[in-house]
């Protein structure tokens, strides 16, 4: 029998302190790298159970062959969010868990310049390193730039995911962290950041390239948010 989520700390032990001085330290990009985020077994049964979920769909709206698996309901994911709220209060005290995903790439590429809806991200790597044809790389890049907290009113949204907005607004700064299996990274979500360039085997599903991402949020600004975001790209699509 499975044990409550309550009841369940996947998340191995931490110096949860130094993880936030990290975060806290790293501005403009505001991020910290947790190595060896999960106990080993949770690892890799979370990563079996990714696999082995009912929900992956084709996806191609960044231009490239993925697979995304929006929202599956995972005992464990779950468990993640209550534990990082349990462990870092000061991060996490007014945000909940308001939306997860998953990526699945079968084919070697690069992620889009973007920033995310939420207020912070935990993006975890859950391929292991065997199938990583390329160790020191592969992992994800932070620019010295965040979106606005508070938009202009009226205007548009798209934003995120600008390319041009970036270049505007960018000192030139940006620092890559590689791709290691059960690494994660929690970091300010307003912060524009991609997916670097990866090479994997591919020879097999259990040999593409996974992340999991949890964002969280006050709920009620992520709606209105994610509210704002639909009535702007409809408004730009009529």
């Amino acid at each position: 029998m499975s044990k409550a989520v309550s009841q369940y700390y996947p998340i191995a032990p931490h110096e949860w302190q130094s993880v936030l001085a990290a975060y806290e330290s790293s501005t403009p990009y505001n991020y910290a790298v947790i190595d060896n985020f999960l106990q080993p077994d949770v690892c890799q049964q979370l990563h079996q159970e990714l696999l082995n979920h009912p929900g992956w769909c084709n996806q191609n709206s960044t231009g490239q062959t993925l697979v995304g698996n929006m929202g599956p309901k995972i005992e464990t994911i779950f468990a993640i969010a209550q534990s990082l709220k349990a462990n870092c209060p000061s991060l996490f005290s007014d945000y909940e868990l308001v939306e997860h995903w998953a990526l699945m790439y079968p084919k070697n590429a690069s992620g889009k310049l973007h920033s995310d809806v939420a207020s912070l991200t935990l993006n975890l790597w859950l391929t292991p390193d065997e199938y990583n044809l390329e160790p020191n790389g592969g992992g994800l890049t932070f620019f010295d730039v965040k979106r606005e907290s508070e938009p202009s009113p009226g205007k548009s949204l798209s934003y995120f995911w600008s390319e041009e907005y970036m270049k505007d607004h960018t000192a030139g700064q940006k620092v890559s962290i590689s791709y290691k299996c059960n690494r994660a990274l929690l970091f300010d979500a307003s912060t524009f950041h991609k997916s670097d360039a990866f090479c994997f085997a591919n020879t097999k599903a259990e040999s593409h390239r996974i992340n999991l991402s949890l964002a969280f949020d006050n709920p009620t600004v992520y709606q209105e948010r994610n509210r704002a975001l639909r009535e702007a790209f409809t408004n730009s699509s009529n």
